[in-house]
Protein backbone atom coordinates (compact mmCIF):
# COMPACT_ATOMS: atom_id res chain seq x y z
CA UNK A 1 0.00 0.00 0.00
CA UNK A 2 2.83 2.17 1.03
CA UNK A 3 4.23 1.75 -2.43
CA UNK A 4 1.16 2.65 -4.58
CA UNK A 5 1.55 6.19 -2.37
CA UNK A 6 4.37 7.37 -3.79
CA UNK A 7 3.26 6.52 -7.11
CA UNK A 8 0.15 8.40 -6.87
CA UNK A 9 2.17 11.57 -5.79
CA UNK A 10 4.55 11.42 -8.62
CA UNK A 11 1.26 10.58 -11.11
CA UNK A 12 -0.31 14.16 -9.47
CA UNK A 13 2.28 16.15 -9.89
CA UNK A 14 3.43 15.04 -13.47
CA UNK A 15 -0.71 15.54 -13.74
CA UNK A 16 -0.20 19.35 -12.36
CA UNK A 17 2.37 20.16 -14.24
CA UNK A 18 1.51 18.81 -17.50
CA UNK A 19 -2.28 21.01 -16.92
CA UNK A 20 -0.41 24.31 -15.68
CA UNK A 21 1.76 24.50 -18.70
CA UNK A 22 -1.20 26.38 -20.95
CA UNK A 23 -0.25 29.45 -22.25
CA UNK A 24 -2.19 32.49 -21.71
CA UNK A 25 -4.41 33.85 -24.19
CA UNK A 26 -3.05 37.89 -25.19
CA UNK A 27 -5.20 40.63 -23.38
CA UNK A 28 -6.44 43.60 -24.99
CA UNK A 29 -4.33 46.37 -25.39
CA UNK A 30 -4.59 49.27 -23.00
CA UNK A 31 -5.01 53.11 -23.88
CA UNK A 32 -4.37 55.50 -21.85
CA UNK A 33 -6.62 59.05 -21.90
CA UNK A 34 -5.06 61.21 -19.36
CA UNK A 35 -3.69 61.39 -15.98
CA UNK A 36 -4.22 62.17 -12.05
CA UNK A 37 -2.90 62.77 -8.98
CA UNK A 38 -3.86 61.63 -5.10
CA UNK A 39 -3.84 65.08 -3.60
CA UNK A 40 -5.75 64.69 -0.25
CA UNK A 41 -9.24 66.62 -0.03
CA UNK A 42 -11.83 66.55 2.32
CA UNK A 43 -14.93 68.39 2.65
CA UNK A 44 -17.31 68.76 5.75
CA UNK A 45 -20.72 70.07 6.56
CA UNK A 46 -21.98 71.39 10.03
CA UNK A 47 -24.27 71.36 11.56
CA UNK A 48 -25.49 68.27 10.91
CA UNK A 49 -27.51 66.05 12.92
CA UNK A 50 -30.43 64.04 13.97
CA UNK A 51 -32.52 67.75 14.45
CA UNK A 52 -30.24 69.99 11.70
CA UNK A 53 -30.02 71.18 9.51
CA UNK A 54 -33.60 72.61 8.76
CA UNK A 55 -35.23 74.92 6.48
CA UNK A 56 -33.95 78.31 6.83
CA UNK A 57 -30.89 77.46 9.06
CA UNK A 58 -27.16 77.74 7.51
CA UNK A 59 -24.87 75.50 7.20
CA UNK A 60 -21.38 75.94 7.42
CA UNK A 61 -19.60 73.58 4.32
CA UNK A 62 -15.64 73.59 5.06
CA UNK A 63 -13.81 72.85 2.10
CA UNK A 64 -9.88 71.21 2.81
CA UNK A 65 -6.85 70.10 0.79
CA UNK A 66 -3.38 69.94 0.05
CA UNK A 67 -1.81 72.05 -2.44
CA UNK A 68 1.15 69.60 -3.55
CA UNK A 69 3.93 71.39 -5.42
CA UNK A 70 4.20 68.24 -8.24
CA UNK A 71 0.58 69.21 -9.21
CA UNK A 72 -0.49 72.24 -8.23
CA UNK A 73 -4.12 73.36 -7.63
CA UNK A 74 -6.10 75.68 -10.48
CA UNK A 75 -9.81 76.20 -9.21
CA UNK A 76 -11.94 75.00 -6.21
CA UNK A 77 -15.59 74.13 -6.66
CA UNK A 78 -18.37 73.99 -4.37
CA UNK A 79 -21.25 72.11 -6.06
CA UNK A 80 -24.58 70.79 -4.49
CA UNK A 81 -26.76 68.13 -5.72
CA UNK A 82 -30.63 68.44 -4.35
CA UNK A 83 -31.94 64.69 -3.82
CA UNK A 84 -31.21 61.27 -4.77
CA UNK A 85 -30.57 61.77 -8.37
CA UNK A 86 -29.73 64.94 -10.73
CA UNK A 87 -26.83 66.89 -11.33
CA UNK A 88 -24.96 68.99 -9.64
CA UNK A 89 -24.73 72.87 -9.31
CA UNK A 90 -22.17 74.92 -8.44
CA UNK A 91 -22.48 77.01 -5.46
CA UNK A 92 -19.08 78.68 -5.35
CA UNK A 93 -15.88 78.71 -7.38
CA UNK A 94 -12.12 80.04 -5.81
CA UNK A 95 -9.43 80.36 -8.11
CA UNK A 96 -6.18 78.83 -6.26
CA UNK A 97 -3.08 79.41 -8.63
CA UNK A 98 -2.17 81.81 -6.12
CA UNK A 99 -2.25 79.56 -3.66
CA UNK A 100 0.98 78.38 -1.70
CA UNK A 101 2.49 74.96 -2.36
CA UNK A 102 3.16 72.08 0.22
CA UNK A 103 0.29 73.39 3.00
CA UNK A 104 -3.58 72.62 3.81
CA UNK A 105 -5.35 75.16 2.23
CA UNK A 106 -9.10 75.35 4.17
CA UNK A 107 -12.18 77.27 2.45
CA UNK A 108 -15.32 78.11 4.45
CA UNK A 109 -18.50 78.19 2.71
CA UNK A 110 -21.73 79.30 4.73
CA UNK A 111 -24.92 77.82 2.83
CA UNK A 112 -28.33 79.30 3.77
CA UNK A 113 -30.84 75.93 3.38
CA UNK A 114 -33.81 76.87 1.73
CA UNK A 115 -35.18 73.49 0.69
CA UNK A 116 -37.99 72.13 1.83
CA UNK A 117 -37.63 69.22 5.08
CA UNK A 118 -36.99 65.93 4.09
CA UNK A 119 -35.22 67.42 0.90
CA UNK A 120 -31.69 65.15 0.27
CA UNK A 121 -28.62 67.22 0.14
CA UNK A 122 -25.46 66.34 -1.49
CA UNK A 123 -22.28 68.38 -1.54
CA UNK A 124 -19.42 67.81 -3.81
CA UNK A 125 -15.85 69.41 -3.59
CA UNK A 126 -14.21 69.64 -6.80
CA UNK A 127 -10.31 70.58 -7.12
CA UNK A 128 -9.04 71.30 -10.84
CA UNK A 129 -4.97 70.74 -11.10
CA UNK A 130 -2.57 70.87 -13.53
CA UNK A 131 -3.20 67.22 -14.86
CA UNK A 132 -6.48 66.42 -16.55
CA UNK A 133 -8.91 64.88 -14.74
CA UNK A 134 -10.28 66.94 -11.39
CA UNK A 135 -10.41 65.22 -7.78
CA UNK A 136 -14.09 64.93 -6.61
CA UNK A 137 -14.95 64.21 -2.74
CA UNK A 138 -18.79 63.74 -2.22
CA UNK A 139 -19.96 64.58 1.27
CA UNK A 140 -22.65 61.82 1.96
CA UNK A 141 -26.24 62.85 1.47
CA UNK A 142 -28.10 64.45 4.20
CA UNK A 143 -32.17 64.91 4.69
CA UNK A 144 -33.35 69.29 5.64
CA UNK A 145 -34.99 67.94 8.91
Amino acid sequence: MKSYIGLYIILFVFAAGFISCDENTVGPSHKKIGTSTSTNAFITVSPVSASAPTTGSTVTVTLRYVNIASDPAKTLVLKLREGATGDFTTIQTFDETSQATGVEVTRTVDYPVTQAAGTSLTFRLELTTQVEFPKLVNRAAFPVR
